[in-house]
């Protein structure tokens, strides 16, 4: 595992970071609906050493479509055999929260990573409201790695086999085998801190009100680059680079302002990126633009 001196980068704002990286039902031209995740693997960073301390892997039961297609067999290596005596997501999640609680990360200042928004935002958030399963609400944000990726090599339209590449590392392990591409996002991660970058949540879910009451500005804010630099790990902590929300079409979101009166009267917020006057908006996104 790829570790750091703890003076060579920025003092992070978590104590640890945990990657994780699922695998879900698929299959050639179209997945399946609903898709289920069939492999949870989980990595545990320090973010003081960028050591890889542990790793989680249950494999998951799908119950709606139960089969899975030679395509996602193929393009995962998880068999038949696997996922029939595999444990259900509710089982899965409970078993992970479990984990934390015992390798002492769950009441400590940690951070989900993932590569990608499908993780959290897309697949997790999908089956669990199919399903009806309440989740952790520390799988509610998150980093996208791409986003500090893009930000210190210059590129996020590669995928992440090419991205540990072009970082100059050698990729390690099956791609598309959940445990193994999360090793590789922890490699990466730790690589992105070496550098002198600091980490900060870059998406979140949040849920609309019902008042009726939100006005929109349909102009997104570019936020601003901030060009990392090594610091001391006792040095003050540098401003936060500030990253742009994303609604749940996938967009930059529009910045709004409550014009109801009463006490969110001027408050600002952040909703559904294609919002239009004549059609509203498409998506349910929500999320105060401050505490």
């Amino acid at each position: 595992m790829f570790s750091l001196n703890p003076y060579d980068h920025l003092l992070q704002d978590f104590q640890y970071f945990v990657v994780i990286d699922f695998e879900a039902t698929c299959d050639k031209g179209k997945n399946p609906h609903p898709q289920e995740i069939i492999e949870f693997p989980s990595v545990i960073v320090n973010s003081i050493t960028g050591q890889l301390e542990a790793c989680f892997q249950t494999y998951v039961r799908p119950t709606c479509n139960q089969v899975l297609t030679d395509f996602c067999k193929d393009l995962t290596g998880i068999q038949q055999i696997q996922v029939d005596r595999g444990v259900t997501l509710s089982e899965a999640l409970l078993r992970h929260d479990k984990w934390l609680e015992k390798k002492g990360i769950k009441n400590t200042n940690f951070a989900v990573v993932t590569w990608s928004n499908w993780d959290c935002r897309v697949m997790l958030e999908s089956e669990c409201r199919y399903k009806k399963i309440r989740k952790p609400p520390y799988f509610n944000r998150w980093i996208n790695l791409r986003v500090p990726f893009q930000e210190v090599f210059g590129d996020d339209r590669c995928n992440l086999k090419q991205a540990v590449e072009k970082a100059g590392l050698t990729w390690q392990g099956r791609a598309h085998c959940g445990l193994d591409d999360a090793k590789n996002t922890a490699r990466l991660l730790a690589l992105i801190m070496h550098k002198g970058f600091k980490f900060a949540i870059t998406n979140s879910l949040a849920y609309s009100t019902n008042d009726g009451s939100f006005t929109w500005n349909p102009a997104p804010e570019k936020p601003p680059f901030i060009s990392p630099q090594p610091q001391k790990l006792l040095e003050l902590h540098p401003p936060l680079p500030q990253y742009p929300h994303f609604c749940y079409c996938g967009v930059t979101s529009s910045k709004g302002v409550i014009r109801k009166p009463g006490p969110k009267q001027g408050s600002l917020f952040f909703g559904c990126g294609n919002w239009t006057v004549a059609r509203g908006a498409r998506c349910h996104y929500f999320e105060w633009a401050s505490p």
